[in-house]
């Protein structure tokens, strides 16, 4: 009978104690899984834009961008990181003339 008188006691005590620490055990298990799904986004979002997107370099200013933020001549042999990079070089560049 006093073992039974303890074990009683022992549970009353877990189940007060648990009833307290409860909501943070709840709340540690959201931030958690927060953590989780925010980590696991931004792991996918750098793979698929490192596998996406090369580097090339800006004709204009020699600055490295990536690919898919280039601006492209109508020849496509040329890159730009800016329109202005692209007047600026083209403007420099003497025109060859057929013939």
């Amino acid at each position: 009978m006093k073992y039974l008188i303890i074990a009683a006691l022992v549970g009353l005590v877990f189940v007060l104690i648990y009833a307290r620490v409860r909501p943070y055990l709840k709340l540690f298990r959201e931030f958690k899984t927060a953590l989780n799904v925010d980590v696991n986004r931004q792991d996918i979002g750098a793979r698929s834009t490192s596998q996406s997107s090369q580097l090339v370099r800006c004709e204009g200013c020699n600055t490295w961008i990536p690919s898919d933020r280039a601006l492209n001549l109508k020849s496509g042999l040329a890159t730009f990181c800016s329109t202005e990079c692209m007047a600026k070089k083209t403007a420099s560049q003497p025109r060859k003339v057929a013939g």
